[in-house]
């Protein structure tokens, strides 16, 4: 008889980079990916406390940084910061950017006391800027009346 493994967890194999699959046969679901198996114990040394924030992310392992990236680059993108890879920016959207600058107030005030001082420096300072940077669009003349619009 053949000896049976003992099976300890998985192990995911990012494939990211690589040629994707053959497309699926018509009317047919595509066969998944087969996983690979990873010790149980490197799943539970990701997921230990006090290691998600400030270290170094591995692929897959989001950190509380990449939420806060996340949110960051949303309103930049919501206040025309940002240009697309044609060169051109997109439309001001301040709804959006003053969506993106409160939920990263939430998250500010709701983590309080929890982070490390890198992640509450780089939480601090980049709502400090987007909010300036959201004053400045609100307060800003309406495009096409301004200085050189008033002369007769």
């Amino acid at each position: 008889m053949p000896e049976e493994k003992e099976d300890k967890g998985f192990k995911v194999i990012d494939r990211r980079g690589q040629e994707p699959p053959p497309s699926p046969p018509p009317g047919g679901n595509p066969p998944s990916p087969p996983l690979e198996e990873k010790p149980a114990s490197a799943a539970a040394e990701s997921n230990a406390p006090g290691g998600a924030g400030s270290s170094p992310s591995a692929l897959g392992v989001p950190r509380f940084l990449d939420l806060v990236q996340s949110l960051q680059m949303g309103a930049m993108v919501g206040l025309g910061m940002l240009q697309g890879p044609d060169g051109k920016r997109p439309p001001v959207d301040l709804p959006a950017a003053k969506d993106a600058i409160d939920l990263l107030g939430i998250l500010q005030e709701k983590t309080k006391g929890n982070l490390t001082k890198e992640e509450e420096e780089i939480l601090r300072e980049g709502l400090y800027h987007l909010r300036m940077g959201y004053m400045a669009m609100i307060n800003a003349p309406p495009a096409g009346r301004g200085k050189e619009g008033d002369q007769r």
